[in-house]
């Protein structure tokens, strides 16, 4: 994996540990929904912005295409 930008380090962490959370279909893992999106933010106590909320999805893309 290459290095992730200093700047990004911190989106990279909040997807491991939305990550950790997502649900399984049964064969494979499913995609990081919004509601799971919205109960992280509220437990955690802020908002992703819409950048951070976009390169969520792009990760959960890749990992989603890469099980």
């Amino acid at each position: 994996m290459p290095p992730i930008p200093h700047e990004l380090v911190h989106v990279w962490e909040y997807f491991c540990q939305l990550s950790a959370k997502r649900t399984n279909g049964g064969m494979a893992a499913n995609p990081i929904s919004d509601e799971q999106i919205m109960a992280w933010e509220r437990r955690h106590g802020f908002r992703l912005t819409p950048f951070e909320g976009e390169c969520i999805d792009a990760l959960d893309e890749v990992f989603l295409s890469n099980q």
